[in-house]
């Protein structure tokens, strides 16, 4: 598995390079390729600039030529993009954590919900999943955000602040007000890139099933095929 490289497209925004994070190479028992898509940063996606996705092609088609073996991204907001770029590359595809929410919900008995746990969830719309492939009215989500904290405001920075220590403070505070709001929920999927700090600790926490960026780049490159082994576009 080892030699399968991990294509990730980045925002502008400097990423959390701490152990545990999706863009840190020590996180990963593979190796990563990161490249920065140019103009897209935490403001634009946040806000659903689709003037984006011919960057995210462009960036997409140069980790290719590299010899990736899976391309995600850095930001739960750029599934937008999913059907662009995944039509544009020969490689397997998946831009969002949104992505693993209907398998999560497979895992949960009848009545229960999967919590979503977002960067701002004043921002992530119906769009969003439905780009992920799933919409709300197929699976019972419940949506909480950390809009207002330390860490949402330093995410949003060109050169992020956001220690650890802070980072996990800020998600377990969010997703403790997600369970109080929402007692039915049974299993997480952290949308945004830098939780992935605080996955374990969430699980510890909460003693649940918890999803996110580096549990997709995981599968992604577990089910990726070797670079040497030709694709065939089907119907061609």
């Amino acid at each position: 598995m080892n030699n399968k490289i991990l294509g990730i497209l980045e925002l502008e925004n400097r990423p959390i390079s701490h152990f545990g994070a999706l863009c840190a190479p020590d996180t990963h028992q593979f190796p990563i390729k990161r490249l920065t898509v140019e103009g897209a940063n935490v403001a634009r996606l946040i806000a659903g600039d689709r003037s984006l996705k011919d960057a995210y092609i462009s960036g997409a088609r140069k980790l290719e030529s590299e010899g990736v073996s899976a391309i995600t991204t850095n930001c739960g907001f750029s599934s937008l993009h999913q059907a662009e770029v995944a039509a544009a590359v020969l490689l397997p595809v998946v831009l969002s954590s949104l992505a693993l929410v209907p398998l999560v919900a497979k895992s949960l008995p009848r009545g229960r919900k999967v919590g979503i746990l977002t960067y701002d969830s004043t921002k992530l719309a119906e769009h969003h999943l439905d780009a992920a492939g799933w919409s709300s009215k197929e699976i019972d989500v419940a949506i909480g955000g950390i809009e207002g904290s330390l860490t949402w405001q330093r995410l949003a920075d060109a050169c992020p602040d956001a220690p650890p220590e802070l980072i996990t403070a800020d998600v377990l505070a969010g997703v403790k007000s997600l369970l109080r709001a929402e007692p039915k929920v049974g299993a997480l999927v952290l949308e945004c890139a830098g939780f992935t700090l605080a996955a374990q600790a969430v699980r510890r926490e909460t003693g649940f099933l918890v999803a996110d960026f580096v549990t997709l780049a995981k599968t992604l490159i577990e089910v990726s095929p070797p670079r040497e082994v030709v694709p065939i576009r089907v119907g061609l």
